[in-house]
This record gives C-alpha cells, structure tokens and sequence, in this order.
C-alpha cells in the first residue's frame, strides 16, 4: 500500500517534474478563477494526503515536497520528488497542470486561503485521485 501510495503521489503531486511546457495561463483564465490570484501565488508545501475522500488525513512524513505558483503562469517543484518546472491555468475552482502541451494533472480547488489549500488531484486517463492540503511557506 505504502508503495502504491507513494508511486500515485510521484504521479499525481509532480506533474511540474518535466521541463519544456507550454500553454499558460491567460487573463482571461484569471479572471474567471474562483479565487483570487494573489492566494494562489508562491510556494505551497505538501503538510497532508488522503486517499479516499471519506478518508482521514495523514500528516506528510517524506521529504519537505513543494510546487511555486507564479503570477506569469509558470510553476516549479522540489523536493522528495526532484526538482522540475511547467505552466498552469485557472478556470473556476480548477488547477490545471500542463507537460509537454499536454494536461498532466488537474486540480479541483477545495479550498485556498492565504496561507492553507485543500486539492483534489485527478490525472486524465486514470481513475486515482489524491486529496491534499498544503501551507503557503
């Protein structure tokens, strides 16, 4: 279980592991996101995870894990996962992660403040989905 939980984690939190993204976020995208940008930007660290959404969450035990929202559309990740960058766009409560041009993960915003976020992670193509909350360092 431990091990698939840390391959849906690799999979799921680290879409930012790849280098050589496209499509951005638009002002228009911003506009329309349920939450205000400046929540969104800056570093974010992984306290958190949950594997069911009935489930109770578990506090993050593995190394410090953290992606960066910019206010340009872009992002980059470090830590237990290695290090990587891509862009992002915001669409209602929606977190949508680019690879490659292509979607890698989606988010579904549960809640964002200035310093706390729950998300529901899902991947196209796959029916696993990991709940996390994470603090703004």
């Amino acid at each position: 279980m431990k091990k698939y939980l840390l391959n849906l984690v690799t999979i799921m939190f680290v879409g930012f592991l790849c280098v050589n993204t496209s499509s951005c976020s638009s002002d228009k995208d911003e506009e329309s996101f349920n939450y205000p940008m400046e929540s969104l930007y800056g570093t974010w660290k992984i306290s958190e995870y949950k594997t069911t959404e009935s489930g109770s969450y578990t506090s993050w035990q593995l190394k410090t894990t953290t992606a960066t929202f910019n206010s340009n559309g872009t992002y980059s990740g470090s830590g237990y996962f290695g290090n990587g960058s891509g862009t992002y766009t915001t669409k209602g409560n929606t977190l949508t992660t680019y690879v490659n041009g292509n979607v890698y993960i989606v988010y579904t915003v549960l809640s964002l403040n200035g310093s706390t976020a729950e998300l529901k992670m899902t991947q196209p193509g796959s029916s696993d989905v990991l709940w996390v909350k994470c603090v703004k360092m």
